[in-house]
C-alpha cells in the first residue's frame, strides 16, 4: 500500500480539493437547507445594497442637475415627487437589506456551528480508525497541529470560499448586468479586465500554492518536535542535552524561516500585481465615462452609478483575490489532515463477523509466521495452545517476542501466514473493538487519561458503580492511597498519570483491568512489575494475585522478573521467536536451561 503522506506532493491538486469539500459537504449534509436559506436571504440583501440602491442614487443625481427654476410649478412639483419617491424607495431597500443580513446570519451561525460540531466528531474518529503502525509513525503533536489546521481551513472556508465569494458573485454580476442595461460599452470593459485579472492572479497562486504547502507541513513537524521535546523535558535535562536540542530546534526552523521567505516574497508580488490592476481599472472607468459624458450620451449620475459600480466591483475583486490567497494557504493547511484519511488502516474489520461470542478465553497461536515491516522475522511456525482459565506466564530475553506476542493476540498487527484463534474463532473474523474488549490488559507503562481517578478506573466498564469501582480498587491494593488524595476517587491524576508514581498508576491499571474483566475471559500482565521496587512489587503482585482469582480467567503473564511466576500453571520460555521450554517454576529449575539461567541471574543481582 503506498502511503499519501509519503507521496503528498505528486497527488493530482484538484482531486485532492475536491476530496476535502467532499468531506466538508459531509459533515454539512444535516444543514444543507439552512445553506440554502442563508443565501437566499443574503442575496436580496446584496442585491438590494449593491445593485438597486445605486441605481436609485443615479435618478437622485439626475433629478437633482435638472434645471427647475424656469419650470411650470406642476412640472417642479411632479419633479419633487419623483425625488421624494426615489428616496423613500432608497430607505425601504436599506431597511430591507439589514433585515435580510441579520435573518441571514441567524441561519449562517446554526450551520457553521452544526457543521463545526460534526466536522470535529468526524476527524477525531478518523483518527480513531487507524491502526498502530500510524501512531507509532506520526508525532502526537503533529497529528494534532494537522487536526488544528483542518478545523481552521473550515472556518477560512466559510469566512472567504462561501460568504466571500457568494458577495462577490452577487455584486458581480449584479453590477455587470445593471451596467449593461445602461452603459454597455462600460460593462464589456470591466469585464475583459477582471478576465485579464483572474489570469494574473491564477498564474502566480499557483505558483505561490507550492510554497505555502511546503511551509504548512514544516508547520506541522515543528509542532510535533516541539511537543515531542516539551514531553521529553526532563529526560533532555537528565542527560544535559539542552544545547544539542536547542541546535536542532534552530536549525529546522532555520528550514521553515526560508520556506516562509519563499512564500512571502510570492505575496508580496501577487499583492503588487493586484494593486496595479485595480488602479487600471479606476482610471480607466474615469477615462472612459468622462469622454461619452463629453459627447453627450450619458449623464452625471450615470457617471455616479458607473463609478459607483467600479468601486465596488473593484472592492469585491480584491476580497476576491484576498480569497483565494486565504483559500490556497486554508488548502495546503488541510492538505495534511487529509493525507491521513487517504491512508487505509492496516487493520481492518471483517464484512461479516463470526456469530459465535468469545466468552471462555481458550487462546492458540497456530502456526504463526510474523516479521516486522521493517523485515524483522520474529516467529515462523509458531504454536502455542493456552486453556481456558489456564494461568501461563511467558519469558524470555530480550527481542525474543514476549511483548509482540500480546500485540498480536490484540490484533494491532497481522500475522503473515497461520492464525490466532480465541474459543476457535480466527480473531481475524471478529470486530477488532470486540476483540479487544474481551482481553484485559496492563502494561509494563500504564497510560492514564487526564481524568479523575474513578473514571480512570471505570474506562473498561464505563457504566460501573461506585461500590464496583471501589471493590476493584481493594482488590488492586490502590484503594488506600486514593483515599490520601486530596479529593479522594474524584482526584485528577494529570497528563499520562504524571501525578501518581509508579506504583500507583499500575495499581489503578490493574484496577482497571479486575473491573473490565468481569466481561473480559483473558487478563494480560505485561511486564508490569519490571520497572517497581520490591516493597511495590509485592503489592502490584498481590493485585495481580486478585485479578486472577477468578478460576475460569485465562491468565497471561509477560514476566521481567521470574519470581512473580511460581504460582502460575505453566512457563513459556521464548528465545529468537520459539519456545525452548515449557513447565511450572519448579520443574524449569530442575531442568537446569535458559529459564534457570535467568532465574539465578537475576538471584545473583538480587543478591
Amino acid at each position: 500500500m503506498n502511503d499519501p503522506s509519503s507521496s503528498g506532493g505528486n497527488y493530482p491538486v484538484f482531486k485532492a480539493f475536491k476530496e476535502m469539500l467532499q468531506y466538508w459537504a459531509a459533515a454539512a449534509r444535516p444543514f444543507r437547507w439552512y445553506f440554502f436559506a442563508i443565501y437566499c436571504f443574503y442575496a436580496v440583501g446584496i442585491a438590494s445594497e449593491h445593485v438597486l440602491i445605486p441605481i436609485y442614487y443615479q435618478k437622485i443625481v439626475d433629478g437633482m442637475t435638472v434645471d427647475i427654476s424656469n419650470v411650470a410649478t406642476h412640472v417642479a412639483e411632479s419633479k419633487y415627487a419623483s425625488l421624494l419617491h426615489y428616496i423613500f424607495i432608497v430607505v425601504f431597500l436599506s431597511a430591507l437589506r439589514i433585515a435580510m443580513y441579520r435573518i441571514g446570519d441567524w441561519f449562517f451561525d446554526h450551520f457553521r456551528l452544526g457543521t463545526v460540531r460534526n466536522l470535529e466528531n468526524g476527524m477525531f474518529g478518523d483518527y480513531l480508525r487507524h491502526g498502530r503502525k500510524f501512531f507509532v509513525n506520526n508525532f502526537a503533536g503533529s497529528l494534532l497541529n494537522d487536526h488544528r489546521q483542518m478545523r481552521g481551513a473550515f472556518d477560512v472556508f466559510m469566512d472567504h470560499g462561501t460568504y466571500t465569494f457568494f458577495w462577490w458573485l452577487i455584486v458581480f454580476t449584479g453590477s455587470l448586468i445593471a451596467l449593461a442595461f445602461i452603459f454597455p460599452v462600460g460593462a464589456v470593459a470591466i469585464l475583459v479586465w477582471f478576465v485579464l485579472y483572474m489570469v494574473i492572479v491564477m498564474l502566480v497562486s499557483r505558483k505561490k500554492y507550492v510554497y505555502e504547502r511546503k511551509e504548512s507541513k514544516l508547520n506541522s513537524t515543528m509542532t510535533g518536535l516541539l511537543a515531542d521535546n516539551l514531553s521529553n523535558a526532563m529526560t533532555i535535562k537528565t542527560f544535559g542535552a539542552e544545547s544539542r536540542e536547542e541546535d536542532y530546534f534552530q536549525h529546522r526552523n532555520e528550514v521553515r524561516h526560508r520556506a516562509r521567505h519563499r512564500n512571502k516574497y510570492w505575496s508580496r508580488w501577487r499583492n503588487g500585481l493586484q494593486g496595479g490592476m485595480l488602479v487600471l481599472l479606476d482610471a480607466g472607468v474615469l477615462l472612459l465615462g468622462a469622454y461619452y459624458w463629453m459627447l453627450g450620451e450619458i449623464s452625471p449620475g450615470v457617471i455616479v452609478l458607473i463609478l459607483y459600480y467600479a468601486r465596488s466591483i473593484s472592492r469585491e475583486v480584491w476580497n476576491f483575490s484576498r480569497m483565494i490567497n486565504a483559500m490556497t494557504q486554508a488548502f495546503a493547511d488541510a492538505n495534511k489532515f487529509m493525507e491521513h484519511i487517504r491512508i487505509q488502516p492496516d487493520i481492518a474489520d471483517p464484512k461479516r463477523t463470526h456469530p459465535r461470542p468469545i466468552a471462555k478465553g481458550q487462546v492458540h497461536f497456530r502456526d504463526v509466521t510474523f516479521k516486522y515491516p521493517e523485515g524483522v522475522s520474529v516467529f515462523k511456525d509458531f504454536d502455542l495452545k493456552i486453556e481456558s482459565g489456564e494461568k501461563v506466564g511467558i519469558v524470555g530475553p530480550s527481542g525474543s517476542g514476549k511483548s509482540t506476542l500480546i500485540t498480536l493476540l490484540q490484533r494491532h498487527m497481522d500475522v503473515q501466514d497461520g492464525g490466532i484463534f480465541i474459543d476457535g474463532i480466527d480473531i481475524r473474523q471478529v470486530k477488532q473493538a470486540y476483540l479487544r474488549s474481551k482481553i484485559s490488559l496492563v502494561p509494563q507503562d500504564p497510560s492514564l487519561f487526564h481524568r479523575s481517578l474513578r473514571d480512570n478506573i471505570a474506562y473498561g466498564k464505563p457504566q460501573a458503580t461506585m461500590d464496583e469501582i471501589i471493590e476493584a480498587a481493594r482488590k488492586a491494593q490502590a484503594h488506600d492511597f486514593i483515599l490520601e488524595t486530596p479529593l479522594g476517587y474524584d482526584t485528577m491524576v494529570g497528563e499520562r498519570g504524571i501525578k501518581l508514581s509508579g506504583g500507583q498508576r499500575q495499581r489503578i491499571a490493574i484496577a482497571r483491568a479486575i473491573l473490565e474483566a468481569e466481561s473480559a475471559p483473558i487478563v494480560v500482565f505485561d511486564e508490569a512489575t519490571s520497572s517497581l521496587d520490591n516493597r511495590a512489587e509485592k503489592e502490584i503482585q498481590q493485585a495481580i494475585d486478585a485479578a486472577l482469582s477468578e478460576s475460569t480467567r485465562t491468565g497471561i503473564i509477560i514476566a521481567h522478573r521470574l519470581s512473580t511466576l511460581r504460582n502460575v500453571d505453566r512457563i513459556i520460555v521464548l528465545d529468537q521467536g520459539r519456545i525452548v521450554e515449557t513447565g511450572t517454576h519448579t520443574k524449569l529449575l530442575l531442568a537446569g536451561g535458559l529459564y534457570a539461567d535467568l532465574y539465578n541471574s537475576q538471584m545473583l543481582e538480587v543478591s
